[in-house]
């Protein structure tokens, strides 16, 4: 079959979830089909990273948006009434150079990633797939309530983002999402008909082998550039770290991960915290750590975060809402609790049970090869792609 895949950023490197969703779809998809990637960016793609993803691709199309266009493509959008997520992706001027580009390779399924990126290829004359993976509306939905001061700027977005997430799910044939708890978020009638695709977990995560001991008791890997990994961290910092003290006075923590920015490096000045930022191999930073913790209460989609970490053999300890994407055992295979008290306990109980540390590292692990395997999570995309109607 030949697909073309459409993203609304270069998907290499991956340090962002839907660069690393791309990437690894793409990968996998390629070993029995033919993949030309159309991908629009705003910035000029590095020559490694176009020659990462170049022996998966038959083509590789880079179309750049103008970025000196951003405010009229703002402009118009808002005037047009789209959403503020959407125009910023959107460069009429390359639009129609876009669609004769996908006209012109005759594909036989046509997947666009995100609604970013439904603009470019919604009329197109092909059987096409709508990846929403997240419900952005839902995203700023919790940001109208975490900054209540502008609140009235998240919920203007929030409504927006939820009419064109009804609106274009029509110009598409097939839909997929990355967890079943993004789809119930989705305001649909027909969203029991969006295929749930989990990502999956990079083979070099599960066949890592540390060579030394950790230096940390605790661990948080993640894109530091993003909202809800920022409050994760402050919370460690400045809540669970403290509290953990009271039995633990020793207590280290590793922060590691792009973009963390002044405010989070800032942290890295207090006792016991080090804030390690861009690591070429993350693997190194996770077996750097004895205890994954992630402490989120807003976000969206799947953390990958979590599976890695699961899949190296660390014990994890996070909130509900991170967990009900993830669906593991909560006692058996993951600790969950959304309060600062059950969270300091889980940390605890796993420092001073040797036995119980155990069995959540294996438990854990077996839990993610068993059902977070990208080569079973591209299968059921590609045979629900090759369906006239899976349902």
């Amino acid at each position: 079959m030949r697909i073309v895949f459409v993203t609304p950023r270069f998907p290499y490197p991956v340090e962002k979830g839907d660069k690393l969703r791309a990437f690894h779809q793409i990968k996998a998809l390629s070993a029995h089909h033919e993949i030309h990637l159309v991908a629009i960016s705003h910035k000029q793609v590095a020559g490694q990273d176009l020659a990462a993803i170049q022996p998966f691709c038959k083509t590789i199309k880079v179309f750049h948006i103008r970025n000196w266009l951003l405010p009229f493509n703002l402009l118009v959008g808002w005037i047009e009434g789209l959403p503020l997520q959407v125009s910023y992706f959107l460069d009429r001027s390359i639009k129609r150079k876009v669609q004769y580009h996908i006209i012109h390779l005759e594909p036989d399924h046509v997947i666009c990633q995100l609604i970013r990126a439904a603009p470019y290829v919604r009329a197109l004359p092909f059987a096409k797939t709508l990846d929403y993976m997240d419900v952005f509306s839902e995203g700023m939905a919790q940001l109208a309530t975490k900054y209540p001061a502008i609140g009235f700027v998240f919920r203007w977005e929030a409504k927006r983002l939820s009419a064109f997430e009804r609106t274009v799910y029509k110009d598409f044939d097939k839909h997929t999402i990355i967890s079943s708890q993004d789809r119930n978020r989705l305001k649909l009638a027909t969203h029991d008909q969006i295929l749930v695709v989990p990502n999956g977990v990079d083979e070099r995560f599960v066949s890592y082998r540390a060579g030394l001991r950790p230096s940390f008791d605790l661990v948080f890997v993640g894109n530091l550039g993003y909202g809800p990994n920022r409050a994760a961290v402050q919370y460690l910092v400045r809540k669970l770290l403290p509290a953990l003290r009271s039995y633990a006075p020793e207590a280290s923590i590793l922060i590691a991960g792009a973009r963390p920015g002044p405010k989070i490096d800032r942290l890295g000045q207090q006792q016991g915290v080090t804030i390690r930022g861009w690591v070429d191999d993350i693997r190194d930073a996770y077996a750097d750590g004895r205890i994954f913790v992630a402490p989120m209460f807003t976000g969206l989609g799947l953390q990958n975060k979590i599976l890695e970490a699961m899949a190296m053999g660390l014990p994890c300890v996070t909130t509900s809402m991170v967990n009900n994407a993830i669906g593991a055992d909560h006692g058996a295979e993951i600790l969950v609790a959304d309060t600062l008290e059950g969270l300091v306990e889980h940390v605890q109980n796993l420092m001073a049970d040797e036995q119980l540390y155990m069995h959540m590292s294996d438990a854990g692990r077996a839990f993610v090869l068993a059902n977070y395997q990208w080569e079973d999570q591209v299968k059921k995309l590609e045979t629900f792609i090759g369906t006239k109607n899976i349902y």
